[in-house]
């Protein structure tokens, strides 16, 4: 028997068909001379909030600010919520690097709680017992377009006085409860 592997994703496919958009955008920007903080960044940033707060997403008003990773942007969140050295932030097992890298480059220690088998995202049943004294952030991540069980996770963090911040690299635009 050959075993032959099974591609995960067809990212040439993906380029092909957004190629024309992709490779204007990439001219626009290496021709203006700022690859940050330019026109092309404050365009995507205005589009972005604006795709967020569209009435099929139900969202209220939102501000946008791109920054280079996702790594970046989750530890950006977790510091302007006090997060570092000597504590402790929730997260799920079932995630890229970047999430616990995120935590880590705070000097916070991550704890890793099990998913829902059924929907490979944070198990909100399994967030009582990861909680402790030193408990000052949980990051659900929203895979594959799904988003994880928000209402009883974001119910955990009410409780306990602990922001929820979430990790939505691989799901913009998904939906929960209609929202």
């Amino acid at each position: 028997m050959t075993l032959r592997p099974i591609p995960v994703t067809d990212l040439r496919a993906q380029y092909l068909a957004l190629q024309s958009d992709i490779d204007d955008a990439v001219q626009r920007t290496l021709a203006s001379g700022w690859y940050i903080l330019g026109q092309e960044a404050a365009a995507f940033e205005a589009e972005f909030a604006a795709y967020l707060t569209a009435d099929q997403h139900a969202l209220p008003t939102v501000g946008c600010v791109g920054v280079n990773s996702g790594t970046d942007a989750l530890q950006l969140a977790l510091r302007a919520c006090g997060v570092g050295p000597g504590d402790e932030v929730i997260t799920v097992s079932h995630t890229a690097v970047a999430t616990v890298a995120a935590i880590r480059l705070t000097g916070a220690t991550p704890v890793l709680v099990d998913i829902d088998p059924q929907t490979y995202t944070m198990d909100p049943a399994a967030l009582p017992a990861a909680l402790t004294s030193r408990t000052k952030a949980i990051i659900p991540v929203h895979l594959y377009g799904h988003p994880a069980a928000l209402g009883a996770i974001l119910a955990v963090g009410r409780q306990h006085g602990i922001p929820v911040i979430e990790d939505c690299a691989q799901a913009h635009g998904a939906r929960y409860h209609g929202q």
